[in-house]
C-alpha cells in the first residue's frame, strides 16, 4: 500500500469520511501531485474511479505513469486541464483540490459549478487544502451556500495544513468573523484538540502581524 506524505494522508482521510456520506464513486483529483492521493484512493476501495487533472503535461504524465504501472489503467484517467475543465461532474463524486492558492481554488470551483444542477451539487462533496486565502475561500464557500463538515489540521515538515470538507445545500449564510479567518469547524475543537489549538496560536501570531495594516482583521482580534 502506498504511504502518503501527513498532509495527503490527512486529504486522505477527509476522502474517507465523505465516502462513509455518499457511497461508492469517484474521486477527482485536482492537481493531482504525480496521482498518490488517487492511488491510495483506489487501494483502499475509497474510489471506484480516479480522474486526476493538472494543467502542466509533466506531473500529470507521472500520475498517469504511476496509476498504470499499478496496475489501475481502466479505473483512472488523466487530462492536462485547467482546474475541472472538461470533466463531467456527477452524483457521488469526491472533489479533491489541493496545494493551490484559494483564489484558484474559487475560480475552478466558479466554473465547475456553474452549470450543474442542484441535484447533482448536493450529491457530491468537496474537499479544499488552500495554500493561502483559506480566508476568501470561506467567504466564498457561505456565500454560495456549501456547508462545512469538517475542517482537519495537520503539520508537515513544520507548516501547518488546513483541510476542508463541504456539501452544498444552496443556501447562502454569513461567517462571523473569527469562523472567516480561524475556521468554524477549527473554532469547535478548540480547547479540544492539541494541535488545533497549536495551529489557532500559530494563526493569531500570523494576524497580529497582518492587523498593523489591515481594519478588519484588526477588528476581529479587538473583538475577541
Amino acid at each position: 500500500m502506498t504511504d502518503l506524505p501527513v498532509r495527503l494522508d490527512t486529504i486522505f482521510h477527509e476522502v474517507c469520511n465523505a465516502r462513509g456520506d455518499l457511497g461508492p464513486g469517484r474521486v477527482l483529483d485536482v492537481g493531482s501531485d504525480h496521482g498518490l492521493l488517487s492511488l491510495k484512493c483506489l487501494e483502499e476501495d475509497m474510489a471506484t474511479n480516479v480522474i486526476c487533472t493538472d494543467i502542466r503535461p509533466d506531473p500529470a504524465s507521472k500520475s498517469k505513469l504511476l496509476l498504470e504501472q499499478s496496475g489501475y489503467k481502466t479505473r483512472s484517467e488523466v487530462k492536462v486541464t485547467d482546474g475541472l475543465n472538461g470533466v463531467s461532474v456527477r452524483a457521488g463524486d469526491v472533489i479533491v483540490i489541493a496545494g493551490m492558492g484559494g483564489l484558484n481554488i474559487i475560480d475552478i470551483l466558479t466554473r465547475a459549478m456553474g452549470g450543474l444542477a442542484e441535484d447533482i451539487k448536493s450529491n457530491i462533496e468537496l474537499i479544499l487544502q488552500p495554500q493561502k486565502s483559506t480566508d476568501l475561500v470561506r467567504r466564498y464557500l457561505a456565500d454560495n451556500g456549501f456547508e462545512f463538515l469538517d475542517e482537519t489540521v495537520c503539520k508537515d515538515r513544520d507548516i501547518f495544513y488546513n483541510v476542508l470538507r463541504l456539501r452544498f445545500t444552496g443556501q447562502s449564510y454569513s461567517l462571523e468573523l473569527r469562523q472567516v479567518y480561524y475556521g468554524p469547524k477549527n473554532l469547535e475543537r478548540k480547547g479540544k484538540d492539541s494541535l488545533t489549538d497549536e495551529y489557532l496560536e500559530h494563526l493569531t501570531e500570523v494576524f497580529t502581524v497582518r492587523s498593523r495594516g489591515n481594519d478588519e482583521i484588526r477588528a476581529m482580534l479587538q473583538g475577541g
